[in-house]
């Protein structure tokens, strides 16, 4: 009789999370299964874009998560094969007129004080950052670390790095435990 092996840890779920989750538990040392209802990718992770952004966050616990984040993507971007797509791109924030960037000041501001890294852009610079911008704005703020990756693509490699096995097409109905 063929003895069963149970993984470590069963992961519902193939998109970018259940790969990431995939992949550290893997590194950490445990043997991983994914299971998902339909192929890698194929839910919430195939329609995204795959910002990852710190310019729209104030601080608090989402920028915290964000600020994380933008540091794992960088470091997994030197192990990652290159289909994965990551662009540390940075991300431009514009303001219409002065009432607007004066709030952006604030907005930054507070950024800054939780490890943001927000360059005040004045009008007449804006255009070397984005030449297609609408002229007559009031200026902006440069935000580096954002950047973008392509989900799809992020969970699939995540996946293949991780070397779990993976169950794709099988519904996970209930949870058995003991």
């Amino acid at each position: 009789m063929p003895k069963r092996h149970s993984p470590d840890v069963v992961i519902i779920g193939a998109g970018v999370v259940g790969a990431a989750c995939a992949y550290y538990a893997a590194r950490s040392g445990l043997t991983v299964a994914v299971v998902d209802r339909g192929p890698v990718a194929g839910g919430t992770t195939g329609a995204g874009e795959g910002n990852l952004l710190v310019s729209d966050k104030e601080a608090g616990p989402e920028l915290d998560l964000a600020l994380l984040s933008t540091r794992l993507w960088r470091d997994l971007s030197a192990t990652l094969p290159p289909e994965t797509e990551y662009e540390p791109k940075g991300g431009l924030v514009v303001a219409p007129d002065e009432p607007a960037l004066k709030a952006l000041r604030s907005f930054a501001e507070g950024q800054r004080a939780a490890g943001v890294t927000a360059t005040e852009v004045p009008a007449d610079r804006l255009a070397d950052l984005e030449p297609h911008l609408a002229p007559g704005l009031a200026g902006g703020f440069h935000y580096p670390q954002d950047a973008q990756v392509q989900p799809a693509q992020a969970a699939a490699r995540l996946l293949a790095a991780s070397g779990a096995a993976l169950h794709l097409g099988e519904e996970v109905t209930a949870i058995l435990r003991g």
